[in-house]
């Protein structure tokens, strides 16, 4: 069995770190990664300035060879200027947690993305919808997360469902797989946790069981969400990486490999004074 691992630590897991972090870190460690056998890395944002400051050098950081998150018109002029490819958009399922985050309300957010989703081809597109297996701010239910997923559909080629607060269950992995399952989509899980990285690999082993063969995680287990308080940390690459080899799951990348990395998150941990 083949999955992919997708590493978001250089865009989700540096995000929250208040610390402004050289551009020339940032580029070493997203070269790092690659370097360490990860095929695809979220690399930036292209969110503004003002409301996420450690993307603000977005253009000098893009190596030109990963992913970037754009969540308006703006964003995507801008990651296209500089030659982006692959593109992750994000909406919610709850209404709530989608103003908190992009200032708008859901049915607006699908309306901008529409505006230039024609621009990229479907196969280059992950679609994120947050909250997905649960809020705390509504309820999120089956009818509801079916209306999303039919929206990512027509979006983009892979849906990626985020436990954005570390409450999902082993039951939601199931449904989510049984609702693609028909669908001409990939689906992909991307896992918080807070403080125990258990949950996630719980749902990681009932995704490879469902047959989800592509996941997120964050090298050094940075990151979380800004937006959200309830937010954890983001399962850590390395201890993906180590179950998957474990478990007798090929993902083409060694652990020792992430050493290097690993020493780069460490530094900018020490300079933030985030807890290693």
């Amino acid at each position: 069995m083949t999955v992919t691992v997708y590493e978001v630590g250089p865009r989700d897991g540096l995000q929250s770190i208040k610390s402004f972090i050289d551009t020339d870190i940032k580029r070493q460690l997203i070269s790092s990664l690659y370097e360490a056998g990860i095929e695809t890395v979220e690399e930036v944002s292209f969110a503004h300035p003002k409301l996420v400051p450690q993307m603000a050098d977005a253009e000098d950081v893009f190596s030109g060879h990963g992913a970037a998150l754009v969540m308006n018109k703006r964003g995507f002029e801008r990651a296209k200027a500089v030659g982006v490819k692959k593109f992750n958009l994000v909406f919610s399922a709850c209404e709530v947690f989608n103003e908190r985050n992009l200032g708008r309300n859901r049915a607006k957010t699908i309306e901008e993305y529409c505006c230039f989703i024609n621009e990229i081809p479907k196969e280059d597109v992950r679609v994120y919808i947050s909250m997905a297996f649960g809020s705390p701010h509504s309820e999120i239910n089956r009818k509801l997360l079916r209306e999303c997923v039919e929206v990512a559909s027509t979006l983009g080629d892979t849906v990626v469902f985020a436990d954005t607060v570390g409450c999902g269950s082993i039951k939601d992995v199931d449904f989510f797989a049984s609702l693609t399952k028909n669908m001409d989509v990939t689906p992909a899980l991307h896992l918080h946790h807070k403080g125990d990285e258990s949950r996630p690999l719980s749902l990681i082993r009932a995704g490879l069981y469902a047959g989800i063969r592509e996941f997120d995680s964050s090298i050094g287990g940075l990151g979380g969400c800004p937006f959200s308080e309830e937010s954890g940390a983001n399962l850590s690459t390395e201890t993906l990486v180590r179950h998957l080899t474990a478990w007798g799951v090929h993902c083409g990348v060694e652990e020792e490999s992430l050493n290097k990395a690993l020493k780069i998150v460490r530094r900018i941990r020490q300079a933030d004074a985030i807890p290693i």
